[in-house]
């Protein structure tokens, strides 16, 4: 591991949480070499969440609808259920016939650079692998945009 994963204040590999109630989820916790200000940006503007998320489209922007390619022949859709600039946004990623799973993005600054708090919930037992390996490999994408300029 390169000498910015030694630097961070707490990183936090997935975290799967299971209880009885609650469908599983995943927990990402990273600390990123720039600031609150850029990491907001890198996660929100389509364009730059195309460079390390995956192909994105916002396809509507009034409502928040989204479309990000997920993989060679996958993608996920979905729609921005709640976002309060430059703290945090939630989305559902739709899966029919199933219920929706939650996307929760906190942005915290930090003394330096900022932490990103990713929570991924309600997802089906099925797809935990699959969005285990989605997350970590797009968070190194997002730590590499994040240095860009820094």
């Amino acid at each position: 591991m390169g000498g910015h994963w030694t630097r961070m204040a707490r990183t936090t590999d997935a975290q799967r949480t299971t209880r009885t109630n609650r469908a599983p989820q995943l927990r990402y916790v990273r600390t990123f070499d720039c600031d609150a200000g850029r990491l907001w940006k890198l996660i929100t503007r389509p364009e730059l969440l195309s460079t390390w998320l995956g192909p994105a489209v916002l396809s509507d922007t009034q409502r928040g609808a989204f479309t990000v390619a997920t993989g060679p022949r996958t993608q996920e859709t979905g729609i921005v259920t709640t976002c309060e600039p430059p703290h945090y946004f939630q989305a559902a990623f739709d899966d029919p016939p199933h219920r929706s799973s939650t996307v929760l993005v906190d942005v915290v600054p930090a003394l330096r650079g900022a932490h990103l708090i990713l929570t991924h919930g309600g997802i089906r037992h099925g797809l935990i692998h699959h969005y285990d390996l989605f997350w970590t490999a797009a968070l190194g994408r997002l730590r590499q945009q994040a240095e860009v300029g820094t």
